[in-house]
């Protein structure tokens, strides 16, 4: 049995797995990437990458133009009788997600069976392995590291890999979680479902198929899916396991089911695919043991209602890939890799709840007893505007300890996202958030030339990765919008990490000094900056 070393081994190759190995080889961290099925989805799956995820993604130079040129078709979400009648009701109008005032990033439509592909081959083409057909056999770990067993599933033949860390993204049966002892709270699973891929060139009354619809009628009840196809497309709906499995729906029993969803009895249907799945609320009661790390469905799972379950595995991931490689680095220390379940657990309950109630208020009326507190969030809050509270934040007082905020109503707290500015430098239009990305940033306001000074002399002594920007210097602020946005007078500035949230914030220069700063980095990279050893 052969024996390797890897940094980092990611198990599963869903949109967890592929982003935290894309993002590490960004960084320059090897890693190894293995899936015991034999390739990436064939079903469109999770829908999209929202504006937050791809705010991540888009640090890859040419990403998000590609995952945009995959997606056809505008998010349009309705309720109807059928695919072929009227809307009863319209969720998400055509041009229901225009965020340009809040962020650069683009919204992505395309399925998870084109958004996979893409973020695998440009994690390879960055330097991270990725091998499938490949199962995980045993995990243990110590202090130094975790041993796992992985198995060539088309040979036979075994490996042991030696690794510092493991994320262990493995989909909501989760080997991993369970080796680990970790429970899971919550509803559970509360329906079993199916999934049909089928072709077919069916067009609606009305023309243009929409990108989802939750549909209910005599026959059917469930969601139609169109996929970056346009003969290609999905419906999904519940059924009674007492009453029947998976294997009583036949190819003839399928083309009925999807022609009374689609309200066309007569359109020829060709089924591809016929996929089983459950209906579920779990969150894992933590997201990490000792040098493992779960992410996406191993440490949640959720509803499909409203698409946020593929956008939170994404962001588990991009999360776990700054922070492990500044470790790795030497720059963090390894108490960094803490603040991981402290910020994201809290992010995933109320994603959780959010999702699960807007699936009562879609689908099932009847299940009121699926309600929970945390779902009184708006989406937006949800989805673009949730706090971090860790001790890689330094938080002001008074906290009014909100979990999340409206991302309309920009502060600059410490916790919470950067916002978006347009900003101009070199001649070119960026945003503040394309100011960050690998490792942090310091955004002084005008006036603030003395955090600017201390940023450079931290820097020069290799106290950390550390950028510095004078906002009407070296990127101009034309519309004045950086103070009131970042919350700081002429002479203030804050501590940006690689992640776009904002790790420190000082209102003015007052306490403007190189001490003052790096007690602020020493907080965000949970490690002590000595600057008289940094200067010896």
């Amino acid at each position: 049995m052969s024996i390797r070393h890897t940094p980092v081994l990611i198990v599963g190759a869903g949109l967890a797995g592929l982003t935290a190995a894309l993002l590490l080889a960004w960084r320059g961290v090897p890693s190894l990437l293995v899936e015991k099925r034999a390739s990436t989805s064939r079903h469109p799956r999770a829908r999209g990458v929202n504006m937050r995820s791809m705010e991540l993604l888009r640090v890859v130079p040419g990403l998000e133009e590609e995952l945009c040129a995959a997606s056809r078709g505008e998010l349009v979400i309705i309720e109807a009788e059928t695919v072929a009648s009227a809307p009863r009701k319209v969720i998400v109008p055509r041009g229901g997600f225009d965020l340009g005032p809040l962020t650069p990033a683009s919204m992505a439509t395309a399925g998870q069976d084109l958004v996979e592909p893409i973020l695998l081959r440009r994690a390879r083409n960055l330097g991270a392995e990725a091998r499938f057909s490949t199962e995980l056999r045993r995990l243990s770990q110590d202090h130094s590291g975790v041993t796992a067993v992985l198995r060539d599933l088309a040979t036979g033949e075994d490996e042991t890999v030696d690794a510092d860390y493991v994320v262990g993204a493995d989909g909501n049966r989760s080997a991993i979680r369970q080796a680990l002892g970790i429970a899971t709270q919550g509803p559970g699973a509360f329906s079993q479902n199916l999934s049909i891929l089928f072709e077919s060139d069916f067009a609606p009354p009305q023309g243009e198929r929409p990108y989802l619809c939750h549909l209910r009628n005599a026959e059917f009840a469930g969601v139609f899916a169109a996929t970056d196809n346009p003969r290609i497309a999905q419906v999904a709906f519940e059924y009674d396991p007492t009453r029947e499995s998976p294997a009583d729906f036949d190819d003839k029993r399928c083309v009925e089911i999807v022609r009374a969803a689609l309200g066309a009895r007569d359109v020829a249907v060709r089924v591809l695919d016929v996929m089983p799945w459950e209906m579920s609320s779990r969150l894992a009661t933590a997201m990490s043991k000792g040098r493992v790390f779960l992410a996406g469905d191993a440490a949640h799972t959720m509803p499909p209602t409203g698409g946020l379950g593929g956008q939170t595995a994404i962001q588990d991931a991009g999360d776990l890939a700054w922070k492990l490689a500044l470790v790795l680095r030497g720059h963090a220390a390894p108490a960094l890799l803490e603040t991981y379940h402290v910020e994201r657990h809290p992010v995933a309950a109320m994603t959780v709840a959010r999702q699960t109630a807007s699936y009562v208020e879609r689908m099932r009326p009847d299940r009121k007893d699926l309600a929970d507190p945390n779902a009184e969030l708006d989406y937006l809050s949800v989805a673009m505007g949730y706090v971090y509270r860790s001790a890689g934040v330094t938080g002001e007082t008074p906290d009014d300890g909100a979990k999340a905020v409206s991302p309309l109503s920009a502060s600059g707290r410490p916790g919470t996202r950067l916002a978006h500015v347009p900003l101009v430098r070199d001649n070119r239009a960026i945003s503040t958030l394309d100011l960050v990305g690998r490792g942090f940033a310091l955004l002084a306001a005008p006036g603030g030339n003395g955090w600017l000074a201390a940023a450079r002399r931290l820097r020069e002594r290799g106290a950390a990765p550390l950028e510095a920007y004078r906002i009407d210097g070296d990127a101009i602020d034309s519309n004045e919008l950086f103070l009131e946005r970042a919350g700081l007078q002429n002479d203030g500035a804050i501590l940006a990490r690689p992640d776009g949230f904002i790790a420190w914030r000082a209102r003015n220069g007052a306490e403007g000094s190189e001490d003052v700063l790096a007690e602020a980095l020493s907080r965000a990279l949970c490690r002590r900056i000595d600057l008289k050893e940094r200067a010896a």
